[in-house]
């Protein structure tokens, strides 16, 4: 239980982080991110790939984020 506790509080640093980092690179507010990923579905597509992202500098969610929102953004 308690292994999948944490798993849960990783897999939510990994949302906030993209969300800082996405927020940071687009000088926008975190509340404006948040929008843009709730729009996107981005919060449970990176929870999703916990698995290969957790073993990832916290960096590359950040990265990740900023892929998939460009091809969004793009459309």
């Amino acid at each position: 239980m308690a292994a999948e506790y944490q798993m849960e509080i990783d897999k939510n640093l990994l949302v906030v982080t993209a969300i800082q980092g996405y927020a940071a690179n687009h000088h926008i507010s975190e509340s404006e991110a948040c929008k843009k990923f709730e729009q996107h579905g981005m919060f449970s597509l990176i929870r999703s790939q916990y698995d290969a992202l957790h073993t990832q500098p916290l960096e590359e969610t950040v990265n990740f984020a900023e892929d998939v929102m460009a091809r969004y953004e793009n459309v």
